[in-house]
């Protein structure tokens, strides 16, 4: 009989032993997703020419890794905005991963800063975290998020506990109770936030349930010549210097990352679905007056150069590196 529970001891250590090994496996997998810059801009293209009832908002999200071992080993300042206007920030956090073996799962705990305004651009700086303490961060007990690995391993689901997560709204002094339901692959995140009152009505999230499905960028650099006095259609004329609006060193990413050229157009770089379901990588000269495309080049998704030429307008990106 001792022998036989001696057995079952050994069994259970190892079995313990294992799973905490997979789980760190899966946090160094997470972690290494996680790292990087996400935009849903392809979503917000296609919702509105669907005309969609609930259209998402067109986010963008930072996760960028820190050295900040007062806090955690897995650290990551998040900073967030709208409408590709870096000035539109709607969310600053600071999020650290740990491994919870009861869980059997990676727990997220998100941090709120003592003063935003002090680390804001912490992803460009990261110095500016440099002395940051525990004191000088709020969290939720309840609102953790949870991560686990699918069995094909290509993809991490994210959920929080049910109706843990509350808070008390600054606005309305009411207690809401927010959800959270994630997914996470090595090229995109989606995320569908949700919350409720406590009577059930609705506080904020896509009144759909719909995800907001943002994708991995990519950094380009390149440049732009547009003729000061605009478009001219199949112009077999070589126009000299002088007559062109040059843009150089330009740095946009693929997930409709735009950029001014003067008055009149702006240059836009993005990965859109075409209809026949086939993704492509575009580059398009926008009349600024409209949003609308007056010129415009594609390429396959994973194509490291693209280029444009009419004459009147010519422009080239190439993959940062």
């Amino acid at each position: 009989m001792k022998r036989l529970l001696l057995v079952s001891a050994v069994v259970l250590l190892a079995v313990s032993g294992l799973r905490a090994k997979n789980l760190q496996d899966e946090m160094n997998l997470l972690t290494s997703w996680f790292d990087g810059r996400f935009d849903n801009f392809a979503q917000v293209y296609e919702e509105k020419e669907a005309k969609v009832e609930f259209p998402q908002e067109h986010m963008h999200s930072i996760f960028k890794r820190v050295d900040l071992p007062a806090i955690g080993k897995y650290v990551f300042y998040v900073q967030q905005y709208l409408d590709g206007d870096e000035s539109k920030i709607y969310r600053q956090r600071l999020y650290n991963f740990t491994v919870d073996k009861n869980e059997k799962a990676l727990r997220l705990t998100i941090y709120t800063f003592d003063d935003e305004k002090k680390y804001r651009d912490s992803h460009l700086d990261p110095a500016k975290l440099s002395g940051l303490a525990i004191t000088n961060l709020a969290t939720i007990p309840g609102c953790e998020v949870f991560w686990k690995l699918n069995k094909a391993g290509d993809k991490f689901e994210g959920y929080m506990k049910k109706d843990a997560c509350r808070v008390v709204s600054k606005r309305s002094g009411k207690t809401i109770i927010i959800t959270d339901d994630l997914f996470l692959t090595k090229d995109e995140i989606w995320i569908n936030d949700q919350a409720r009152d406590e009577q059930g009505n609705y506080v904020f999230g896509n009144k759909a349930g719909v995800h907001a499905k943002l994708r991995r960028v990519r950094w380009f650099e390149g440049w732009t010549a547009v003729l000061k006095s605009g478009e001219t259609a199949f112009a077999n004329t070589d126009f000299p210097a002088e007559n062109y609006d040059g843009k150089t060193k330009l740095v946009l990413h693929d997930q409709g990352g735009t950029a001014k050229i003067n008055d009149k157009y702006s240059v836009q770089l993005a990965q859109l679905r075409h209809k026949s379901g086939a993704w492509v990588l575009t580059l398009k000269i926008l009349e600024n007056s409209t949003g609308k495309a007056v010129a415009y080049s594609w390429t396959n998704p994973e194509a490291e150069k693209l280029g444009i030429n009419l004459r009147w307008v010519q422009s080239g990106f190439s993959l940062k590196k």
